[in-house]
């Protein structure tokens, strides 16, 4: 009977662990899909997990939402059937503006992002 316990907490602490690092290290999704305009592609932003976003602020009137700088993520590009075609970290994913190229998908946040499409991302 110990051992059935201790072969079970060690299952769960797996379990928790490897969800942490989901949260930790690939992220979760944040606002929606953005779709190519012929729809072969789709960029979806990722933002991590940061102790930070716990900690209370306070902020001047005018300020608007200071905390959405601070939370770094990813910006991440996918054909339209799921298959990953590439990634860029920013320090400040919320506020990514994303724009489609011929061939390339840019991102301007904190920092600048290209990535490369395998296909054209516009129609003719």
């Amino acid at each position: 009977m110990q051992k059935i316990k201790l072969v079970l907490g060690a299952a769960l602490a797996l379990f928790l662990a490897y969800q942490a690092y989901g949260l930790f290290y690939y992220g979760t999704p944040y606002q929606g899909r953005g779709y190519s305009p012929d729809q072969a592609f789709y960029y979806q932003k990722y933002r991590l997990f940061s102790w930070r976003t716990w900690i209370p602020s306070m902020t001047m009137p005018g300020d608007g939402d200071s905390s959405r700088y601070s939370v770094g993520g990813y910006l991440r590009v996918f054909k339209a059937d799921g298959t990953l075609v590439g990634q860029s970290y920013d320090d400040c994913i919320a506020v990514v503006e994303v724009s489609w190229y011929d061939n390339a998908v840019g991102g301007f946040g904190c920092g600048e992002h290209l990535i490369a499409l395998s296909a054209k991302a516009t129609p003719d």
